[in-house]
C-alpha cells in the first residue's frame, strides 16, 4: 500500500488501541457500535484519524480533557 494513501469516511482500519490490535470501521452516520467496530465520523477517535497516513502515532482528545494514544497499523 502507498503511504500516501489517508484514512477517509467509509475505511476499515487496523488500530492498536490500550495495547490491543482492533478493527474499526468509519462511518458517515451519526452513530456507531463502537463495541462491535463501527465508530462514527464524528467521535473523537475517528475524527484523530481522518486524514492520517499509515502507519501513524495518534492522539486522541476526549471530551473530558484526556487523552488517548492510538498507533494507525494499515487498512483492514
Amino acid at each position: 500500500m502507498s503511504s500516501n494513501y489517508t484514512v477517509n469516511i467509509g475505511d476499515k482500519v487496523k488500530v492498536i488501541l490500550d495495547g490491543a490490535i482492533r478493527e474499526l470501521e468509519i462511518v458517515d452516520v451519526p452513530t456507531g457500535d463502537p463495541k462491535h467496530g463501527v465508530i462514527s465520523y464524528l467521535s473523537p477517535l475517528a475524527r484523530a484519524l481522518l486524514g492520517k497516513r499509515y502507519p501513524s502515532q495518534v492522539t486522541v482528545k476526549l471530551p473530558n480533557g484526556n487523552t488517548l494514544e492510538c498507533r494507525l497499523l494499515s487498512r483492514a
